[in-house]
């Protein structure tokens, strides 16, 4: 009767065990589902790198929190290939996934371009390549390479190399670029014989510019449609009727906040009418083209002047002024209104110039052999503005309304060999100016994130004092807790 009773409280707290056992593991999975569920709804990682190079800013999560348009992050690569390129492509699919993280209305999107060859179609302008990212809201798209999303540095070798990561700036400036629900228009006057200027137009609409081209001699230039018209080294003069239409797209009815982007060239004959139109802005375009004497502030060539920045009012955004601006063969420029360049509701800006070792050279001086004029004995040297802003303001109350003017000095400022290369800043002001003036929210600011420093950020002591409860203190303890559970339920 004993022996019964026993073996019945046996089997009883077997059974009981036998009851924690299962209903521990159906906890331990339930917490695991929950964990799971959670972690896909809320970025619960840990970044442990020095400078969180795998997070997005408080900036960018405070902006696509509130974002209340649908966005869809292509990626022309399956995932892996995309981040097995090297750690950098890594850190910025780990970005990209991020996205996702604080907001419903982000998706992402691996294409492999080699099996979806008619994605080219949907994009017919765009030269897409395997590594690429196109950020989509409805019909609007921005597209980005490799060289938006890091920056670089060439070798001697010629090779060019990853040196940090801007992924976070340039997909938050994407996002936010396709989903601006009043883009800046931009008007591309032709009809002048003007400069094909199409590698900058990309580049404005990839920035979430909408551009047309309008002929001002047959079409309107209304300020109702545009913020901003671009005449681009005209050979042609314009008429006094073409020049009304600017005047009254400027004054917008008195309301001002219009611009002209204007850009010269050394190869443009005499425009009497379009150069006293400037003039009326407060600039005057010289003759003849800039050469530098100094060879410090060259670029392959002296008449490649590298430039000093102006008005900080145009490099606030910039983001880095570290590197210069380079214009070729650029006409002189100077204000008319003296040296103080001002003259009633009218102002003119200085936004670049040379170093003060340039020369004019006269154009009656270029491709003769019979000249003997010498820029180092026969040049006037000095600092010359190479890019200006005219501004004519009024106010509404306390509230400035101002047009603009901004003439360059060389329309070969924005030629597409010198837009996106690394080593000038040229591609990044100018869009910076269109910014400045348009009052177009240009997307973050952030410093660059370098994978050299992905460091836990302790010391030494700390690191092996954690290695150390790792490799033993943990294990010990369960080995204990192991023996401890297993010898009380052998005594059961």
């Amino acid at each position: 009767m004993k022996k019964h009773t026993f073996n019945k409280q046996r089997l009883k707290h077997g059974s009981l065990a036998t009851a924690m056992t299962v209903g521990l593991v159906a906890v331990v999975v339930l917490v695991n589902v929950i964990v799971g569920m959670l972690v896909e709804r809320f970025p619960m990682d840990i970044d442990l790198t020095t400078d969180n190079i795998f997070q997005l800013s408080d900036e960018t999560i405070d902006y696509i929190e509130n974002l209340d348009q649908d966005v869809t992050i292509n990626v022309l690569a399956d995932e892996e290939t995309f981040s097995g390129n090297n750690d950098y492509y890594r850190q910025a699919n780990e970005v990209i996934q991020n996205y996702t993280r604080y907001s419903d209305h982000i998706t992402v999107a691996y294409i492999d371009l080699y099996t979806n060859p008619e994605l080219q179609s949907k994009y017919p302008r765009e030269t897409l390549s395997v590594g690429g990212i196109v950020v989509e809201c409805g019909d609007r798209y921005q597209t980005l390479t490799a060289y938006d999303l890091f920056n670089t540095q060439t070798s001697q070798s010629g090779s060019a190399y990853i040196t940090s990561s801007k992924a976070e700036q340039a997909m938050t400036s994407a996002i936010m670029n396709v989903t601006d629900a009043d883009p800046p228009s931009v008007a591309v006057l032709t009809g002048f014989n003007t400069t094909d200027i199409s590698d900058f137009t990309d580049i404005l609409e990839s920035n979430g510019y909408v551009v047309e081209e309008v002929n001002l001699m047959t079409g309107d230039l209304s300020p109702d449609t545009y913020d901003m018209a671009i005449l681009a080294a005209p050979t042609a003069d314009l008429s006094e009727s073409e020049l009304s239409k600017l005047d009254a797209f400027l004054d917008n009815n008195g309301r001002f906040g219009k611009n002209l982007l204007y850009f010269a060239s050394a190869s443009q004959p005499d425009l009497p009418l379009l150069e006293e139109f400037l003039t009326e802005w407060g600039i005057v375009v010289g003759d003849g083209y800039l050469y530098e004497t100094d060879a410090s502030y060259i670029y392959f060539d002296p008449s490649w002047t590298l430039q000093e920045y102006g008005d900080e009012a145009y490099t606030e955004e910039l983001a880095t002024t570290d590197l210069p601006v380079m214009i070729p063969a650029s006409r002189p420029l100077e204000s008319a209104f003296g040296e103080l360049g001002t003259d009633s509701n009218r102002s003119t800006s200085i936004l670049l110039q040379t170093h003060d070792s340039a020369v004019v050279v006269p154009l009656d001086a270029v491709g003769s052999s019979e000249s003997t004029w010498d820029p180092e004995t026969d040049g006037e040297q000095d600092s010359y503005a190479t890019a200006m802003v005219g501004s004519r303001t009024q106010y509404d109350g306390t509230t400035p309304l101002i047009s603009r003017v901004v003439a360059f000095g060389s329309v070969d400022t924005i030629n597409s060999s010198f837009l996106n290369f690394a080593a000038i800043n040229n591609g990044d002001y100018v869009l910076n100016v269109c910014n400045t003036i348009c009052d177009k929210e240009a997307g973050i600011s952030l410093v660059p994130k370098t994978l050299g420093t992905t460091s836990l950020g302790i010391s030494e002591q700390q690191a092996n004092v954690i290695g150390g409860c790792a490799q033993f203190a943990l294990p010990i303890v369960i080995l204990i807790a192991g023996g401890v559970i297993w010898l009380r339920r052998r005594n059961r």
